[in-house]
C-alpha cells in the first residue's frame, strides 16, 4: 500500500533525522514556541449567501527561537481542521490526550526538543460555515473558501511572519474534510504548495455510507431547517454542508444547494446537474485532471483506519492510490490499526511521529 520516491537530498535528510532520532536522551526540557491568535480578512468571503463572516480566527504557532533569532525564516505547515471543527481542535486539549502532547503547541515543542524535526511555524485557520464546514472550496453560497486559503491566508502569513515565502517550503495538511482540502488544494496548486499529506481523508469518491443507500438523502429532502438536520444525525446534515460546497445553488432555501439524488416515483435516483458537480469535486475522479499538477508535487501522502467509523474513507482512500498509481504519480498510502480520530494524538500518535516529520523531511529549510 506505500509508494514513494526520495531523491538523493531526501536521503541524506532522512539518515540525518534518524540520526537525530536516537539522540534523544541527550536533549535537554522542551522550550516553548509561541500561539498567536490573529483575524485574516478574507476578501474571497466576502458578501455571501449564507452571510459569513469574512474575518476569521486563525491560529498560529511559532516556534521556540522566533523570538531569540530576529533574522531566522522557516518552512511553514498549513493545517486544516474538519467538519464541525475550528481551528480551536488543534489548540485546545482535550480529555483523552493526557501526556502533554496533546495540543499542536505543545506537540511541536516536545517533539522538536527531541529533535524528531525541526522547528516550523503551523498556521490553523478556522473554515468552519454556518452550517458547519467550507471543504475549502469555493463555493456560490458560501463564498470562495480555497480563494481563501491559497490566496488570502498565505499573503497574510507570507507578509506578517517570517516564513520561507515559497512553496518548497510550505506544506499542506488535514483531517477529515481537512484532508480532504489539503488534497485538492494540493491538487490545483503545487505552484503554493509543495507537499501534502490528508489525514483519514473524507468524501474522496462514492462508497458504502457515502452511496444512493444512505438515508440521509433522502433525509435531506424533507427537512427545513439546520436544527432538523441535526436531529436526523451527522450524516443529513453533513449532505447539506457537503452540497453547499460541491452543487450550490442560491436561488434553493433555506439549505441552498441542489441535491445529488431525488426521488421519483418513491424511490431515490441521480440528478443532473448536481450528480456529475458532486464527481466533479472528488479527488479520485480529479487524478485525471490535475495529473499533471500531482507529478510537481515533492510529496503527497494519506492515510485510513482500519476501523474508521465513517465507511467509505478506507475504501476511497484505497481507490484513491489505486487511481495515482495506475499514473505514476508518485505517494504513500498507508492503512493503520485505528478509527476516525484515536490515534491522532500523544507522543506516540501519527500528527507526531508521521505527519510533521513528513513536511521537515520534505519542505526545504535554511541552511
Amino acid at each position: 500500500m506505500k509508494r514513494i520516491f526520495f531523491s538523493s537530498s531526501w536521503v541524506i535528510r532522512l539518515l540525518f533525522a534518524l540520526l537525530l532520532g536516537c539522540a534523544t536522551t541527550l536533549v535537554a526540557p522542551a522550550q516553548e514556541g509561541r500561539l498567536v491568535r490573529e483575524k485574516v480578512h478574507g476578501k474571497s468571503l466576502e458578501n455571501t449567501v449564507t452571510g459569513e463572516v469574512a474575518d476569521r480566527s486563525v491560529s498560529i504557532y511559532l516556534p521556540p527561537s522566533y523570538d531569540k533569532l530576529p533574522a531566522k525564516r522557516y518552512p511553514v505547515v498549513y493545517l486544516l481542521h474538519g467538519i464541525m471543527d475550528t481551528d480551536g481542535t488543534w489548540i485546545l486539549e482535550w480529555s483523552q490526550k493526557g501526556d502533554g502532547w496533546g495540543t499542536v503547541p505543545r506537540l511541536m515543542d516536545r517533539a522538536s526538543a527531541e529533535r524528531r524535526f525541526g522547528e516550523m511555524i503551523v498556521v490553523m485557520p478556522d473554515q468552519k460555515t454556518k452550517f458547519g464546514g467550507s471543504f475549502y472550496t469555493n463555493s456560490k453560497v458560501t463564498g470562495n473558501w480555497e480563494d481563501f486559503t491559497v490566496r488570502d491566508l498565505v499573503s497574510y502569513v507570507d507578509g506578517k511572519y517570517r516564513t520561507i515565502a515559497k512553496a518548497s517550503s510550505r506544506g499542506i495538511a488535514g483531517h477529515s474534510m481537512g484532508g480532504y482540502g489539503a488534497i485538492t488544494i494540493g491538487m490545483k496548486h503545487p505552484d503554493v504548495f509543495s507537499v501534502v499529506y490528508g489525514l483519514n481523508p473524507a468524501v474522496l469518491g462514492w462508497s458504502r455510507d457515502l452511496t444512493i443507500d444512505n438515508p440521509g438523502f433522502a433525509n435531506v429532502l424533507k427537512v427545513k431547517t439546520l436544527e432538523e438536520a441535526l436531529q436526523q444525525g451527522v450524516y443529513t446534515f453533513g449532505i447539506i454542508v457537503v452540497g453547499q460546497a460541491f452543487s450550490p445553488n442560491a436561488s434553493r432555501p433555506p439549505f441552498f444547494f441542489d441535491p445529488p439524488f431525488v426521488l421519483v416515483n418513491g424511490k431515490l435516483q441521480p440528478s443532473e446537474p448536481a450528480f456529475r458537480m458532486w464527481e466533479d469535486h472528488f479527488p479520485v475522479k480529479m487524478v485525471d485532471t490535475y495529473g499533471s499538477n500531482l507529478t510537481k508535487l515533492r510529496g503527497l501522502r494519506f492515510d485510513s483506519g482500519y476501523e474508521d467509523e465513517f465507511l467509505h474513507i478506507p475504501p476511497t482512500a484505497r481507490a484513491l492510490s489505486t487511481e495515482l498509481t495506475a499514473r505514476g504519480i508518485e505517494h504513500i498510502f498507508e492503512e493503520y490499526n485505528g478509527d476516525h480520530r484515536n490515534r491522532l494524538w500523544g507522543r506516540t500518535g501519527r500528527l507526531a511521529n508521521e505527519v510533521f516529520p513528513y513536511f521537515w523531511l520534505l519542505l526545504d529549510s535554511e541552511k
